[in-house]
């Protein structure tokens, strides 16, 4: 019974620490796990985050720019230069190249609506396809501000005013001199008077359909129309003889 006992105690500490070496096992799984989660959590956090290759810049040795540029030296769907040669020493930004992409897919559309699709070959569809993938989010926000654009230019259009404004002018000058005398028993002495008028007509057309008519005037001189004879001006009136009859 004794030596069982004795066999038993001997065996204990290997069994503890067995125990503990398990114990440390669990431990450095557990670390690790919580490790692995705190890797995965910080990559969907990274997931929001926008791609490295749609914030930097499209530099001439990427395929996507010696793409492009084949497609216009092919079709000549960007003439920005005096010479239409398409200069690919500098980079662009992700926006630029959409527009230069954006150029050369309407132009390739319009061959194709004019019946001269065998112009283009299915090498460069394949390429534009890929293309538009891989721009696809420039390529819609350069059309949204295109598409506004467009808008505010015939609202603008719609409600222009119009600059086709016609000015005439007319100026009159009057000098006039009163000599004396006596007129209808008033004695009137020597005058001089110096008169003007100006006037300026402006003719405005909104729709080319209505006119617009404004006139400006100053001056000094009464219209003959509404001048009313004075006292002075009036003609002496001649008596009439009276006649008798027999």
């Amino acid at each position: 019974m004794k030596l069982n006992n004795l066999r038993m105690l001997s065996m204990a500490p290997a069994a503890l620490a067995s125990v503990f070496v398990a114990n440390a096992v669990l431990a450095q799984d557990a670390s690790n796990l919580a490790q692995i989660n705190q890797y995965a959590n910080e990559g969907a956090a990274m997931g929001q985050v926008t791609s490295v290759s749609q914030l930097r810049d499209v530099q001439p040795t990427d395929w996507a720019f010696q793409a492009l540029q084949s497609l216009v030296e092919r079709y000549g769907c960007i003439a920005g230069y005096p010479d239409g040669t398409y200069r690919g020493n500098r980079a662009m930004t992700r926006y630029e190249f959409a527009a230069g992409l954006n150029a050369c897919l309407d132009r390739v559309n319009e061959l194709i609506a004019s019946a001269t699709a065998d112009l283009v070959t299915q090498e460069d569809l394949a390429v534009l396809q890929r293309l538009q993938e891989e721009f696809q989010a420039e390529l819609a926000t350069l059309r949204g501000r295109v598409d506004a654009l467009e808008a505010r230019t015939a609202e603008l259009e719609a409600n222009q005013f119009s600059t086709t404004t016609k000015l005439q002018g007319q100026a009159i000058f009057d000098l006039g001199s009163v000599f004396s005398g006596d007129i209808g028993g008033n004695d009137v002495e020597d005058e001089v008077t110096l008169g003007g008028r100006v006037r300026l007509r402006l003719k405005t057309s909104f729709t080319g359909k209505d006119e617009l008519r404004t006139r400006l005037q100053a001056g000094n001189i009464t219209s003959y129309a509404n001048r009313a004879p004075s006292k002075a001006q009036t003609p002496p009136t001649i008596p009439t003889p009276a006649t008798t009859s027999s």
